[in-house]
């Protein structure tokens, strides 16, 4: 399911992805340190060119094929499963070098890719996940000025089962909070400290109710795909609710930005709020 919000100045896409049956197949060369959660994990599509160089590890060959009882296996999902499967073997990039779609025998998208540690990923970046250190900078805010907005924030927050290294039927949620460069923009003559802090403390937002999901999760126990499928829904559904409402509020009471004595006292909020759920920030996971 994707649900989508557009209010002026941001567009949130909330993922939230259901179990699924994959079958995923590996020829694993070299195991490295798993991955955090806040480390990127770029998709280089079958078109893109990769270059390897001397620093660069090559971790394995996977396949991701219809498990025969599948019911997600959109081209979103797919790509999930492959990310989820490079940051278990401490991989930080995957080079899709085969896509086959939907067809008259499978409903679902395949790919075989290859999963690489590579020393730079900065070309082929083009999101990261919140962290102390992921920082906004107005470099990152690539997508094309429109006229009617001085600034855009594009990020979502990504909330999927995950079933990797898992009995069968069970699994933990993961959920993550990204900034999308590609959809972000700034008009040229707008730049300025205040409004890059008005967008950090959207970004920052996104952290918090990312926490507010995973301490909700928790206490619920969420960590099988009968659970998932009863309760994942209403959790966050009830969470997102709070969250646009916040969102208006900080939209408002900033004059989108413009109104820094707003602004300040918005930064003070968001600051005591990821404080007061510090044990389920991005960074611990």
């Amino acid at each position: 399911m994707i649900k989508k919000l557009t209010i002026p100045k941001i567009i949130l896409l909330f993922l939230f992805f259901g179990c699924s049956s994959m079958k995923i197949k590996e020829n694993v060369e070299r195991k490295l340190q798993a991955l955090p959660l806040t480390e990127s994990i770029v998709i280089i599509e079958e078109n893109e060119n990769i270059v390897i160089g001397n620093d660069d590890v090559k971790i394995g060959l996977f396949e991701i094929n219809d498990g025969g009882l599948t019911f997600d296996c959109s081209y979103d999902k797919v790509k999930n499963l492959a990310k989820q499967k490079a940051r278990i073997f401490g991989g930080n990039s995957v080079k899709i070098i085969e896509h086959k779609l939907p067809n008259t025998w499978s409903t679902c998208h395949r790919i075989k890719f290859i999963v690489y540690k590579l020393k730079n990923i900065e070309n082929y970046q083009t999101e990261f996940v919140w962290s102390k250190k992921n920082k906004l900078e107005w470099e990152l805010f690539r997508g094309t000025p429109k006229i009617d907005k001085s600034s855009f924030f594009c990020g979502y927050i990504d909330v999927d089962f995950n079933e990797m290294n898992f009995p069968k039927g069970k699994g933990k949620v993961d959920i993550t909070p990204v900034f999308l460069f590609d959809c972000s923009y700034i008009q040229p003559l707008k730049k300025n400290k205040y409004l890059l802090e008005y967008n950090q403390v959207k970004f920052d937002l996104l952290e918090f109710y990312s926490r507010k999901m995973r301490s909700e999760f928790q206490k619920a126990d969420i960590n099988s795909e009968d659970k998932w499928l009863k309760f994942a829904k209403k959790i966050y559904d009830n969470i997102y609710k709070e969250f646009e409402t916040d969102l208006f509020n900080l939209e408002t009471e900033t004059d989108f930005g413009e109104n820094y004595s707003g602004l300040l006292s918005w930064k003070f909020k968001s600051d005591e709020n990821l404080k007061t759920l510090k044990e389920f920030s991005a960074e611990n996971y």
